[in-house]
């Protein structure tokens, strides 16, 4: 008669525990949300080392750096004129 004292115990606690244990947890995430100048910051490197590319290819004044469908475009002065650059993901850049 133990055994179904037992099993009627351990079926009562399953039956009790086991829709608490399935419920969403309302704690809140402990990951802080993404900062922003965190971002900017890893960008503003990346961006930072396409100067000094161009730069080194004989490039200067290197300016509207932005993200396009094509890559990462650019305005800078070459031989006394104004270009247009990609710089596709490869990092190869050529003039447009």
């Amino acid at each position: 008669m133990s055994w179904r004292v037992a099993t009627c115990t351990v079926a009562s606690f399953l039956v009790i525990t086991l829709p608490a244990l399935a419920q969403p947890s309302t704690t809140p995430s402990t990951r802080p949300p993404p900062d922003p100048s965190t971002t900017d910051f890893r960008r503003s490197v990346a961006e930072q080392e396409l100067i000094r590319k161009l730069e080194g290819a004989g490039y200067r004044q290197v300016r509207d750096v932005k993200s396009t469908a094509e890559g990462i475009a650019a305005k800078a002065m070459k031989d006394g004129k104004e270009v247009s650059l990609v710089v596709d993901s490869s990092g190869k850049f050529r003039e447009r």
